[in-house]
Protein backbone atom coordinates (compact mmCIF):
# COMPACT_ATOMS: atom_id res chain seq x y z
CA UNK A 1 0.00 0.00 0.00
CA UNK A 2 1.15 3.55 -0.76
CA UNK A 3 0.79 6.17 1.30
CA UNK A 4 0.47 10.42 -0.05
CA UNK A 5 -0.13 13.77 0.47
CA UNK A 6 -2.27 15.89 -1.15
CA UNK A 7 -1.72 19.65 -1.46
CA UNK A 8 -5.42 21.13 -1.09
CA UNK A 9 -5.98 24.81 -1.06
CA UNK A 10 -9.25 26.30 -0.18
CA UNK A 11 -12.05 26.50 -2.93
CA UNK A 12 -11.67 29.44 -4.27
CA UNK A 13 -14.31 30.92 -8.01
CA UNK A 14 -10.89 31.33 -9.55
CA UNK A 15 -8.75 28.59 -9.95
CA UNK A 16 -5.84 26.76 -12.28
CA UNK A 17 -7.29 23.32 -10.99
CA UNK A 18 -10.57 21.61 -10.91
CA UNK A 19 -10.25 19.74 -7.44
CA UNK A 20 -13.23 19.66 -5.54
CA UNK A 21 -12.09 18.69 -2.04
CA UNK A 22 -13.41 15.06 -0.72
CA UNK A 23 -14.56 14.17 -4.26
CA UNK A 24 -11.91 14.60 -6.46
CA UNK A 25 -8.04 15.68 -7.31
CA UNK A 26 -6.83 17.27 -10.86
CA UNK A 27 -3.31 17.72 -10.91
CA UNK A 28 -0.18 18.15 -13.63
CA UNK A 29 1.71 16.13 -15.56
CA UNK A 30 5.08 16.66 -13.30
CA UNK A 31 3.48 14.13 -10.92
CA UNK A 32 1.83 11.87 -13.23
CA UNK A 33 4.52 9.28 -11.66
CA UNK A 34 3.48 9.26 -8.01
CA UNK A 35 -0.47 8.36 -8.73
CA UNK A 36 -0.62 4.79 -10.06
CA UNK A 37 -4.29 4.17 -8.24
CA UNK A 38 -5.54 3.35 -5.20
CA UNK A 39 -3.32 5.41 -2.95
CA UNK A 40 -4.30 6.42 1.06
CA UNK A 41 -3.55 9.78 1.35
CA UNK A 42 -3.97 12.56 3.71
CA UNK A 43 -4.66 16.32 2.55
CA UNK A 44 -2.20 18.98 3.49
CA UNK A 45 -3.82 22.23 3.31
CA UNK A 46 -0.99 25.31 2.62
CA UNK A 47 -1.17 28.45 4.91
CA UNK A 48 -2.36 31.03 1.74
CA UNK A 49 -6.36 31.64 2.40
CA UNK A 50 -7.00 29.40 4.60
CA UNK A 51 -8.93 29.44 8.07
CA UNK A 52 -6.56 30.45 10.90
CA UNK A 53 -6.85 26.78 12.09
CA UNK A 54 -6.10 24.81 8.90
CA UNK A 55 -3.25 27.18 7.86
CA UNK A 56 -0.12 24.79 7.14
CA UNK A 57 -2.11 21.79 8.59
CA UNK A 58 -3.31 18.36 7.67
CA UNK A 59 -6.90 18.12 7.25
CA UNK A 60 -8.44 14.79 5.90
CA UNK A 61 -7.51 11.67 5.05
CA UNK A 62 -8.89 8.97 2.43
CA UNK A 63 -8.52 6.39 -0.58
CA UNK A 64 -7.82 7.67 -4.56
CA UNK A 65 -8.98 5.25 -6.97
CA UNK A 66 -7.32 5.19 -10.25
CA UNK A 67 -6.04 8.39 -12.18
CA UNK A 68 -7.25 9.20 -15.72
CA UNK A 69 -7.04 11.89 -18.27
CA UNK A 70 -8.70 15.27 -17.98
CA UNK A 71 -10.49 15.33 -21.57
CA UNK A 72 -9.67 18.84 -22.04
CA UNK A 73 -5.74 18.99 -21.59
CA UNK A 74 -3.62 16.62 -21.73
CA UNK A 75 -1.26 18.15 -19.58
CA UNK A 76 -3.14 16.98 -16.37
CA UNK A 77 -5.18 13.78 -15.05
CA UNK A 78 -7.92 13.69 -12.56
CA UNK A 79 -8.35 10.88 -9.81
CA UNK A 80 -11.19 10.37 -8.03
CA UNK A 81 -11.65 10.14 -4.13
CA UNK A 82 -13.09 6.71 -3.35
CA UNK A 83 -13.06 7.30 0.49
CA UNK A 84 -12.44 10.49 2.37
CA UNK A 85 -13.06 11.53 5.77
CA UNK A 86 -12.27 15.22 7.44
CA UNK A 87 -10.19 15.56 10.10
CA UNK A 88 -9.96 17.86 13.53
CA UNK A 89 -6.67 19.69 11.91
CA UNK A 90 -2.93 18.87 12.83
CA UNK A 91 -0.62 21.22 12.40
CA UNK A 92 2.91 20.33 10.11
CA UNK A 93 5.20 19.59 13.28
CA UNK A 94 4.10 18.29 16.86
CA UNK A 95 4.22 19.87 20.04
CA UNK A 96 8.32 19.37 19.92
CA UNK A 97 9.01 21.05 16.86
CA UNK A 98 9.03 17.43 14.85
CA UNK A 99 7.26 17.16 11.26
CA UNK A 100 5.09 14.81 10.84
CA UNK A 101 6.56 14.23 7.56
CA UNK A 102 9.90 12.70 8.45
CA UNK A 103 11.43 13.66 6.05
CA UNK A 104 11.31 17.17 6.54
CA UNK A 105 12.80 19.61 8.94
CA UNK A 106 11.31 22.84 7.00
CA UNK A 107 7.82 24.34 5.46
CA UNK A 108 9.91 25.23 2.86
CA UNK A 109 10.22 22.00 1.29
CA UNK A 110 7.06 21.34 0.56
CA UNK A 111 7.07 24.48 -1.96
CA UNK A 112 7.01 22.82 -5.28
CA UNK A 113 5.63 19.19 -3.84
CA UNK A 114 1.69 19.48 -4.52
CA UNK A 115 2.31 15.62 -4.14
CA UNK A 116 4.60 13.69 -1.69
CA UNK A 117 5.21 10.19 -0.56
CA UNK A 118 4.58 10.00 3.51
CA UNK A 119 5.71 6.41 4.88
CA UNK A 120 2.80 4.60 6.36
CA UNK A 121 4.40 5.06 9.80
CA UNK A 122 4.03 8.57 9.48
CA UNK A 123 0.69 9.17 7.80
CA UNK A 124 -0.47 6.96 10.85
CA UNK A 125 0.93 9.96 13.68
CA UNK A 126 -1.15 12.11 11.60
CA UNK A 127 -4.50 10.38 12.11
CA UNK A 128 -3.41 9.27 16.26
CA UNK A 129 -2.77 13.14 16.41
CA UNK A 130 -6.51 13.95 15.27
CA UNK A 131 -7.64 11.26 17.47
CA UNK A 132 -8.13 8.55 15.29
CA UNK A 133 -7.18 5.31 16.04
CA UNK A 134 -7.73 1.49 14.68
CA UNK A 135 -8.78 0.56 11.40
CA UNK A 136 -9.19 4.36 9.98
CA UNK A 137 -10.97 3.38 6.95
CA UNK A 138 -13.34 0.15 7.67
CA UNK A 139 -16.38 2.89 8.55
CA UNK A 140 -15.58 4.74 5.10
CA UNK A 141 -18.06 4.79 2.86
CA UNK A 142 -16.46 4.32 -0.89
CA UNK A 143 -18.04 6.13 -4.30
CA UNK A 144 -17.38 2.89 -6.26
CA UNK A 145 -19.98 0.44 -4.26
CA UNK A 146 -22.15 3.56 -4.01
CA UNK A 147 -22.64 3.97 -7.77
CA UNK A 148 -23.05 -0.32 -8.25
CA UNK A 149 -26.63 0.54 -5.59
CA UNK A 150 -29.29 1.19 -6.51
CA UNK A 151 -29.78 4.96 -5.94
CA UNK A 152 -31.12 5.99 -2.00
CA UNK A 153 -33.55 8.85 -2.97
CA UNK A 154 -34.55 11.34 -1.07
CA UNK A 155 -38.69 11.28 -2.06
CA UNK A 156 -40.39 10.64 0.69
CA UNK A 157 -38.47 13.44 2.49
CA UNK A 158 -40.18 16.55 3.22
CA UNK A 159 -37.03 18.70 3.70
CA UNK A 160 -35.07 17.61 0.87
CA UNK A 161 -32.16 19.93 0.38
CA UNK A 162 -32.03 22.21 -3.03
CA UNK A 163 -29.99 24.46 -4.89
CA UNK A 164 -29.82 27.36 -7.05
CA UNK A 165 -30.07 26.31 -11.11
CA UNK A 166 -27.12 28.32 -12.83
CA UNK A 167 -27.23 29.27 -16.67
CA UNK A 168 -24.56 27.81 -18.35
CA UNK A 169 -23.90 28.58 -22.25
CA UNK A 170 -21.10 25.86 -22.36
CA UNK A 171 -20.44 22.63 -20.03
CA UNK A 172 -18.16 23.41 -16.92
CA UNK A 173 -14.83 21.31 -16.98
CA UNK A 174 -14.37 19.06 -14.24
CA UNK A 175 -17.58 18.87 -11.81
CA UNK A 176 -18.82 22.05 -12.16
CA UNK A 177 -19.33 22.32 -8.71
CA UNK A 178 -20.50 25.18 -6.38
CA UNK A 179 -19.84 25.20 -2.53
CA UNK A 180 -22.92 25.58 -0.90
CA UNK A 181 -21.80 25.50 2.71
CA UNK A 182 -22.76 21.82 3.46
CA UNK A 183 -21.02 18.69 3.42
CA UNK A 184 -20.16 16.96 0.32
CA UNK A 185 -22.69 13.14 0.77
CA UNK A 186 -21.10 10.04 -0.61
CA UNK A 187 -23.58 10.38 -3.01
CA UNK A 188 -23.00 13.54 -4.27
CA UNK A 189 -19.39 12.90 -4.20
CA UNK A 190 -20.11 9.47 -6.68
CA UNK A 191 -22.37 11.87 -9.12
CA UNK A 192 -19.77 14.90 -9.06
CA UNK A 193 -17.16 11.98 -9.99
CA UNK A 194 -19.20 11.16 -13.38
CA UNK A 195 -19.12 14.73 -14.47
CA UNK A 196 -15.12 15.05 -15.13
CA UNK A 197 -14.87 11.97 -17.43
CA UNK A 198 -14.64 12.31 -21.17
CA UNK A 199 -17.81 10.62 -22.32
CA UNK A 200 -20.03 12.20 -19.70
CA UNK A 201 -18.65 15.83 -20.82
CA UNK A 202 -18.64 14.73 -24.48
CA UNK A 203 -22.30 13.86 -23.94
CA UNK A 204 -23.80 16.71 -22.15
CA UNK A 205 -22.04 19.16 -24.97
CA UNK A 206 -23.80 17.05 -27.64
CA UNK A 207 -27.01 17.42 -25.85
CA UNK A 208 -26.58 21.36 -25.13
CA UNK A 209 -25.13 21.47 -28.82
CA UNK A 210 -28.53 20.45 -30.27
CA UNK A 211 -30.24 22.72 -27.81
CA UNK A 212 -28.94 25.84 -28.33
CA UNK A 213 -29.33 25.15 -31.92
CA UNK A 214 -33.33 25.24 -31.09
CA UNK A 215 -32.62 28.42 -29.53
CA UNK A 216 -33.07 26.60 -25.98
CA UNK A 217 -30.83 27.23 -22.93
CA UNK A 218 -29.06 24.71 -20.13
CA UNK A 219 -28.99 24.97 -16.29
CA UNK A 220 -26.79 23.12 -14.36
CA UNK A 221 -25.98 22.61 -10.18
CA UNK A 222 -24.20 20.10 -8.24
CA UNK A 223 -27.57 17.65 -8.35
CA UNK A 224 -28.54 18.10 -11.80
CA UNK A 225 -26.44 17.41 -14.65
CA UNK A 226 -28.30 19.38 -17.32
CA UNK A 227 -31.76 21.04 -16.97
CA UNK A 228 -32.71 21.96 -20.61
CA UNK A 229 -35.56 24.62 -21.54
CA UNK A 230 -36.37 24.20 -25.29
CA UNK A 231 -39.31 27.03 -26.04
CA UNK A 232 -40.85 25.70 -23.10
CA UNK A 233 -40.35 22.58 -22.72
CA UNK A 234 -38.17 21.20 -19.94
CA UNK A 235 -36.06 18.32 -20.01
CA UNK A 236 -34.48 17.05 -16.77
CA UNK A 237 -31.29 15.42 -18.33
CA UNK A 238 -28.94 12.99 -15.98
CA UNK A 239 -26.04 11.84 -17.93
CA UNK A 240 -24.08 8.36 -17.36
CA UNK A 241 -20.42 7.72 -18.04
CA UNK A 242 -19.91 4.35 -19.56
CA UNK A 243 -16.55 2.87 -18.70
CA UNK A 244 -16.99 -0.74 -20.01
CA UNK A 245 -20.67 -2.58 -21.19
CA UNK A 246 -20.62 -4.63 -17.92
CA UNK A 247 -21.48 -1.47 -15.75
CA UNK A 248 -24.59 -0.32 -18.00
CA UNK A 249 -27.36 -1.69 -15.62
CA UNK A 250 -25.93 -0.64 -12.30
CA UNK A 251 -25.64 3.07 -14.21
CA UNK A 252 -29.37 2.48 -15.40
CA UNK A 253 -30.82 1.79 -11.91
CA UNK A 254 -28.41 4.39 -10.42
CA UNK A 255 -29.58 7.13 -13.21
CA UNK A 256 -33.58 6.25 -12.53
CA UNK A 257 -33.29 6.87 -8.86
CA UNK A 258 -31.24 10.11 -9.20
CA UNK A 259 -33.93 11.37 -11.97
CA UNK A 260 -36.63 10.17 -9.50
CA UNK A 261 -35.14 12.09 -6.63
CA UNK A 262 -34.26 15.61 -8.69
CA UNK A 263 -37.84 15.55 -10.03
CA UNK A 264 -38.97 16.08 -6.79
CA UNK A 265 -36.75 17.88 -5.22
CA UNK A 266 -36.72 20.63 -8.04
CA UNK A 267 -40.39 20.77 -8.95
CA UNK A 268 -40.78 24.51 -7.94
CA UNK A 269 -37.94 24.82 -10.29
CA UNK A 270 -38.65 22.32 -13.32
CA UNK A 271 -42.19 21.88 -13.22
CA UNK A 272 -43.19 18.20 -14.63
CA UNK A 273 -39.98 18.42 -16.44
CA UNK A 274 -39.33 15.36 -19.25
CA UNK A 275 -36.88 12.91 -17.32
CA UNK A 276 -33.91 12.01 -20.01
CA UNK A 277 -31.40 9.35 -19.44
CA UNK A 278 -28.32 9.75 -21.20
CA UNK A 279 -25.98 7.35 -21.91
CA UNK A 280 -21.75 8.27 -22.86
CA UNK A 281 -21.66 4.88 -25.26
CA UNK A 282 -24.02 3.28 -27.40
CA UNK A 283 -25.44 -0.18 -25.71
CA UNK A 284 -24.42 -3.02 -27.35
CA UNK A 285 -27.32 -5.42 -29.16
CA UNK A 286 -27.67 -7.64 -25.69
CA UNK A 287 -28.68 -4.30 -23.28
CA UNK A 288 -31.09 -2.49 -25.69
CA UNK A 289 -34.31 -4.14 -23.59
CA UNK A 290 -32.83 -0.94 -20.95
CA UNK A 291 -34.78 1.64 -23.58
CA UNK A 292 -38.38 -0.25 -22.82
CA UNK A 293 -37.61 -0.57 -19.04
CA UNK A 294 -37.53 3.18 -19.22
CA UNK A 295 -40.25 3.72 -21.79
CA UNK A 296 -42.33 1.82 -18.91
CA UNK A 297 -40.83 4.34 -16.52
CA UNK A 298 -41.62 7.57 -18.58
CA UNK A 299 -38.14 7.84 -19.14
CA UNK A 300 -36.67 8.83 -22.61
CA UNK A 301 -33.18 7.33 -23.51
CA UNK A 302 -30.01 8.77 -25.55
CA UNK A 303 -26.95 7.44 -26.28
CA UNK A 304 -23.96 8.87 -27.82
CA UNK A 305 -23.03 8.10 -31.08
CA UNK A 306 -19.14 8.06 -30.78
CA UNK A 307 -18.04 7.66 -34.19
CA UNK A 308 -20.73 10.79 -34.61
CA UNK A 309 -20.43 13.00 -31.75
CA UNK A 310 -24.30 12.98 -31.46
CA UNK A 311 -26.59 12.01 -29.26
CA UNK A 312 -29.35 9.62 -30.59
CA UNK A 313 -33.10 8.32 -29.34
CA UNK A 314 -33.21 4.77 -28.20
CA UNK A 315 -36.55 4.76 -26.75
CA UNK A 316 -40.23 6.58 -28.18
CA UNK A 317 -40.24 9.03 -25.63
CA UNK A 318 -36.55 10.00 -26.90
CA UNK A 319 -37.86 10.38 -30.56
CA UNK A 320 -40.24 12.99 -29.43
CA UNK A 321 -37.73 15.51 -27.76
CA UNK A 322 -38.11 18.34 -29.12
CA UNK A 323 -34.10 18.55 -29.68
CA UNK A 324 -34.23 16.13 -32.28
CA UNK A 325 -36.92 18.17 -34.04
CA UNK A 326 -35.85 20.47 -36.93
CA UNK A 327 -33.84 23.47 -35.54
Amino acid sequence: MSYRVLMQRTWKEERTYYDVEGVIYHYPRPYFDLLSGFERFVYYRPSSGAAKEERSAYVGYGTLGQPYADPTNAERRFVDVRQYSPIRPVPYADAGGVFFESGFTSRNAFQGRSIRPISEVDFIRILVAAGIYGNPFESLADTESVVAQPYSYLAASHDLPTQPLRRIDEIPPGTGYRPTGSAIDVQEAAALQERARKDHQDTLQAIQKLVHERGGVTYLNNNVDLLADVRGDKLLVEAKSIGTENVVVDRMRYGIGQLADYSVRYRKDIGDAQRVLAFGRMPSPANRWIGTILQESKIAFVALNRSTDRVVPLNERAHDLPFFSAP
